[in-house]
């Protein structure tokens, strides 16, 4: 239910797999919290995650802390919390480098996002 791999040296490629085994299926692990804090996979690691996790039903804990993100993967944010069957309740953004434009994108998804109820944009 939980995958937590702190600060692991996850890269891209580590995003690009764990993005495949998280796709919705009827294989899929039903995982309900999943943290890659301190993973330093920058922007495009998280897109490729979030090719596969952007229509998952069952993640409720998303934290991204200090991974090295920017503006780039603001869209892709944007996108997964506007699934419309989203059950997200917590995004952890803290410690990266959205900036106003990734910030302002990543909002209007939260304006559209139905279940969550906390978000960090903390130190960007």
């Amino acid at each position: 239910m939980c995958l937590e791999l702190l600060d692991n040296k996850v890269t891209y490629l580590g995003c690009e797999f764990l993005g495949k085994t998280l796709k919705p299926s009827p294989m899929c692990p039903p995982i309900c919290i999943l943290k890659l804090d301190h993973n330093n996979f920058g922007s495009k690691g998280l897109n490729a995650l979030l090719a596969g996790i952007q229509c998952n039903e069952y993640l409720k804990t998303l934290s991204f802390a200090y991974c090295g993100l920017d503006q780039e993967c603001s869209r892709g944010l944007f996108e997964m919390l506007i699934y419309s069957k989203s059950k997200l309740e917590e995004l952890i953004l803290t410690g990266n480098n959205l900036r106003n434009e990734g910030a302002k994108m990543v909002l209007s998804g939260v304006s559209a996002a139905k279940e969550l109820k906390k978000i960090y944009l903390a130190d960007n």
